[in-house]
């Protein structure tokens, strides 16, 4: 083999390692574009499922409205219940740091407010009762049937269309 014949021979091997190159740059940024592709169409179907769900509940069935507005005053005594329930924990917290410090058991100020009645326990021996459970919507607020059935259908119906414009596009 010449000096011409290796060169040659070299050459058509830098040449296919470029093609190989290119080919995995080629492949990593089509998985890029399908990454990004397939993001934007999840923030999109987001989009239109949360502004959809919003039109159509409030236009499905008669009591639809009559829903609303036993949910609204649901969040609204949510919230104030959630506030009360704030303030006592707070005032608890308060009540136990305090007393720890008093005792000159404090190491830290607590946050927990469990932690703080395990601590406050085991240096006073003195049982405090426990906080109510922080309040939730199910407290104040159990969907219709009605609205139950609605909900199911919505879900169902998303669902079906989903699928169906997913078998479109294969």
């Amino acid at each position: 083999m010449n000096a011409e014949e290796l060169l040659s021979e070299q050459i058509v091997e830098n040449i296919n390692i470029d093609d190989e190159a290119s080919e995995g740059i080629a492949c990593r940024s089509n998985k890029m574009a399908s990454a990004l592709a397939m993001m934007l169409g999840g923030a999109i179907t987001n989009a239109f499922a949360f502004s959809g769900s919003n039109y159509l509940f409030s236009h499905m069935g008669s009591n639809a409205n009559e829903e609303k507005i036993r949910h609204d005053k649901a969040i609204e005594k949510l919230e104030k219940a959630q506030q009360e329930w704030n303030k006592r924990r707070i005032q608890r917290l308060d009540f136990l740091n305090e007393q720890l410090q008093k005792e000159h058991h404090a190491e830290h100020t607590f946050e927990d407010v469990d932690q703080a009645m395990k601590q406050y326990y085991y240096i006073t021996s003195k049982q405090l009762t426990p906080l109510s459970p922080k309040p939730k919507l199910s407290d104040f607020y159990t969907p219709s049937e009605d609205q139950k059935k609605r909900e199911i259908a919505f879900v169902v119906g998303g669902m079906v269309l989903t699928g169906f414009v997913v078998w479109k596009l294969k």
